[in-house]
């Protein structure tokens, strides 16, 4: 991220009465049903809610991956997609994936100007444009590095960094940091926090963790058991840029148990009526 480069705003979405109906082997099974709310340009927003309840799906539909059986997705007031119709994926709602999606046979530095080079850009550009941002982040010495010879944390700052490149109007991650030991989360939670108080992306961040979820989100989005609606939407008030500090805060206790009481009960019901993972 060169100094003084400018970034693209807007992110703005849009989700309207949105519903969902998948049919595996013949059977309709409801999966979002009417779901709706509204994340500002340069929100991040986390999504919480009990496997299986639709968190992915929506996800899926904003990044364009499938389509939606009702509803509307609205991007910076243009249409995403409703039943029927489907924006193609792109540069401007760039994913990061839970199990990785780094090439193994690319360098970092090769991983990160992939993008650029795929829109068009010279490759010198693209180069130095890579350098820049890895350098911003901290990554510039392990430019030459491959996937396998990193950490967990450190590949997953490698693709947020190669996420970010592209210049996305919204940055997508779906549980990118499920499978990490508490010290590596914090470390990389610290460093996505930094990254967006840089670049201020919308974000849209799928996770179980609930901390995580207070501790990254400006909004925590709480759905319901399948099929999923919104619970309730609870606004996380702590200033930017954050400290691990602010844990320890009466407020966030506060917020803790707010939305892990909500969060609880939907669970006891997913449970009780044997839900599993649908996406």
């Amino acid at each position: 991220m060169a100094a003084g480069r400018q970034f693209t705003a807007g992110g703005a979405i849009s989700i309207r009465n949105v519903t969902k109906v998948y049919d595996p082997d013949g059977v309709n099974v409801l999966a979002v049903d009417k779901c709706s709310f509204e994340i500002a340009s340069g929100e991040f927003c986390v999504v919480v809610g009990p496997s299986g309840c639709g968190k992915t799906t929506l996800l899926n539909a904003i990044a364009g991956f499938h389509e939606i059986s009702a509803g509307e997705i609205h991007l910076d007031g243009e249409l995403l997609c409703r039943a029927g119709l489907t924006t193609e994926p792109g540069a401007d709602r760039m994913v990061v994936f839970q199990n990785g999606a780094l090439f193994p046979w690319y360098t970092v530095l090769e991983n990160v100007t992939y993008g650029p080079e795929v829109q068009g850009r010279m490759r010198n550009e693209a180069m130095h444009a890579a350098m820049n941002l890895l350098s911003e982040f901290g990554l510039a010495d392990i430019a030459g590095h491959y996937p396998g010879e990193l950490s967990s944390g450190m590949r997953r700052r490698v693709e947020i960094a190669r996420a970010l490149i592209n210049d996305p109007r919204v940055l997508l991650l779906d549980e990118p940091f499920r499978a990490m030991d508490a010290l590596t989360k914090g470390v990389v939670h610290e460093f996505l926090l930094q990254a967006y108080d840089r670049v201020k992306k919308t974000v849209f961040f799928i996770t179980h963790d609930l901390e995580e979820a207070l501790f990254l989100g400006s909004k925590v989005v709480i759905m319901t058991t399948r099929p999923a609606k919104v619970k309730t939407i609870i606004e996380v008030d702590f200033p930017r840029p954050r400290s691990f500090r602010m844990r320890s805060s009466q407020r966030y206790l506060e917020l803790k148990e707010m939305v892990f009481d909500a969060v609880h009960e939907e669970a006891a019901k997913a449970f009780a009526a044997g839900e599993r993972e649908l996406a």
